[in-house]
């Protein structure tokens, strides 16, 4: 039997010493992105609507539109600490309106007291300095008594749109929100004839509802996480949404409508993200001539 002789043996120790020095750094490489990941950033976008062949076309208006979706608030004195730091970011961005997309709690069977949380997070929700305001439930909160979370909001002073319509006469603008297609409490609702000639969006919490034939225009959704765990070259390992798998994150465009989808704020299941940063989105709208 032959033996491993001296240099032989240096070689493979140094090779060993090369792959745990590989396999520390790719640790810690990953430690680090699924930390980042999950620190919201603020997200600038520049829509405009509807879209103009012209290269020199002027918009006659525009909206700035802050979008926060997937807050998942744990039950956590941090947790409200942080909504409230992020509230103030919201409000010094200085929107002309803060849309909340849904899911606002997270891991409810893990709370002590859900109601006394349902107040807390709707209380933090509402320190928006005056700025116009409205929101839509998402799945956690069909999941955990919806109707009264659209209690604890509406008496904190935030609106809630659940199959409805609200028009903002300063603005303009109205704002229809379209019940959670993924928890079973979408209806399709048309704008009233008061808000034609006027600027109108829609806010949902699955974009899947943007999908319903007979939706169109602008639909500013949450829900996807943008897969929330990506992987490079493969991608998420599983959207919870029947939306077309181009409106999972970002921009989709079609001929009837545009659907925006936000990254969210916070994570579901898992308490990390993997390339799908944590944002919420300042959205500038321009509305141009048909």
């Amino acid at each position: 039997m032959v033996g491993l002789t001296k240099p032989h043996v240096s070689w493979l120790l140094f090779f060993v010493l090369m792959c745990a020095l590989v396999c520390a750094l790719m640790s810690v490489w990953i430690a680090v992105v699924i930390a980042w990941g999950t620190q919201p950033e603020v997200n600038r976008v520049v829509m405009d609507l509807p879209a103009q062949s012209a290269a020199d076309a002027v918009p006659l208006s525009t909206l700035k539109v802050a979008l926060l979706s997937d807050l998942h608030i744990e039950g956590d004195a941090d947790a409200l600490t942080e909504l409230a730091a992020l509230m103030i970011a919201v409000v010094d961005s200085k929107p002309d309106l803060i849309l909340f997309a849904g899911d606002y709690v997270k891991n409810p069977d893990e709370l002590l007291d859900l109601n006394q949380h349902r107040i807390a997070v709707a209380k933090a929700m509402s320190d928006t300095g005056g700025i116009p305001t409205f929101a839509v439930l998402g799945n956690h909160e069909n999941w955990t008594v919806g109707v009264q979370w659209q209690m604890a909001l509406r008496d904190a002073g935030v609106p809630v749109l659940a199959n409805s319509v609200q028009q903002i006469r300063s603005l303009n603008l109205c704002v229809r929100g379209l019940g959670d297609y993924y928890s079973g409490a979408y209806q399709y609702v048309e704008f009233p004839s008061y808000c034609e000639g006027g600027r109108k969006l829609s806010l949902t919490h699955d974009p899947a509802g943007a999908f319903d034939a007979r939706v169109k225009g602008l639909v500013l959704a949450g829900h996807t996480h943008c897969g929330q765990i990506s992987l490079p070259f493969l991608g998420p390992l599983w959207v919870p949404t029947d939306a077309p798998r181009s409106a999972h994150c970002g921009l989709y465009q079609d001929e009837q409508r545009q659907v925006y989808v936000s990254a969210g704020v916070g994570t579901s299941m898992l308490p990390f993200r993997l390339n799908a940063q944590a944002q919420w989105d300042v959205i500038t709208l321009r509305f141009f001539a048909h």
